[in-house]
This record gives structure tokens, sequence and C-alpha cells, in this order.
């Protein structure tokens, strides 16, 4: 009896759609892929307010977590003060496939000037967000993303992320 609630729950959030703006159905397809996040230039035709319709896709419930996702991690191409400020508050959100998403994101979007954002997401009880913010970091590849590194590196516990880090740092 259990399962009727789940799988009414299930049919509901694939069938409802997302509030649909101007661009909603070109950049839900821009999303559907599988292997690889949608890249600047296949949303760069879209036009304006893209940003917003991803902010909107990834916010909506109903739209699957995998869209979400691919949302979030598409933001990092439109860097702007709205779509900041979103990211960094799923970086501390108990979505934690969103807060790993985010963290690329500003990586992509903000670069350097998302190092602080993540140095406090590194601080995470979240071993698998630690591993992404590492992965994040290591993209970023300057000396304060370095810095936060080295300085997780020698009061971090856990051996993958430890190992992360080494990757990151090249040793």
């Amino acid at each position: 009896m259990r399962r009727l609630p789940m799988l009414l729950g299930l049919a509901l959030s694939i069938s409802l759609p997302a509030v649909a703006g101007p661009l909603r159905d070109s950049v839900l397809a821009a999303l559907d892929g599988v292997e690889d996040p949608p890249s600047r230039e296949s949303l760069a035709p879209l036009g304006e307010g893209v940003a917003a319709e991803l902010l909107e896709i990834a916010r909506n419930p109903s739209v699957p977590p995998s869209r979400r996702g691919r949302a979030v991690t598409a933001l990092g191409w439109f860097p702007d003060d709205a779509v900041h400020d979103a990211l960094v508050a799923w970086l501390s959100s108990d979505d934690r496939l969103l807060a790993r998403k985010a963290a690329g994101a500003l990586a992509t979007g903000w670069g350097d000037r998302a190092v602080e954002d993540l140095r406090t997401a590194l601080q995470s009880d979240d071993l698998q967000l630690r591993v992404a913010v590492v992965k994040a970091l290591a993209s970023i590849d300057s000396d304060a993303a370095r810095a936060v590194l080295e300085a997780r590196l020698a009061t971090e516990t856990d051996p993958t992320v430890k190992d992360g880090i080494r990757t990151a740092l090249g040793r």
C-alpha cells in the first residue's frame, strides 16, 4: 500500500509541466542530455532570458532532478548577482545534488571570486559535496584556490577527499 502514494508522486512529478516561460521548451530541450551538461554555445542562441529560465527550472520540484542538476550546472555560464546568490544558497541546502552542481557552477562562472564561497562549503559534513568542492577549486587553479586546498589537506579526515586534494595539488 505504501507504493501507491510513491508511484502517484512519481507520476505527478514526471507529468506536471514546469511553469512555462517563453524559452522553457528550448531550455528544457538543452537539458535533455545524459553525459555532458549544456554548453555555453548550445544555450547562447536561445537569447536573453536563458538564465531566468534555468533558475526557474532548477527551483521547480516538479522538474526531474537530473534536469534540475543540469540547469544548476548551466547557470555557471550566466554569472550575475541573482545566479550567484542562488548557487551559494544551494551550496548549503539539503538538496545534495544541487549543492554539488552549484560548486562547479560557481567555479565556472566566478573563478577566483568563488573561492571564499567554496571554502565555506568545504566545511560541510557531506562527503560528496566536499569532493565536488575540491574539484571546483582545482578547476579554478589559482593561488587562492590552492591555499584553500592546502589548508583543508591539513585538517581533512576522509581519505577520499584527501586523495582528491592531493591530486588537485599535483602530489
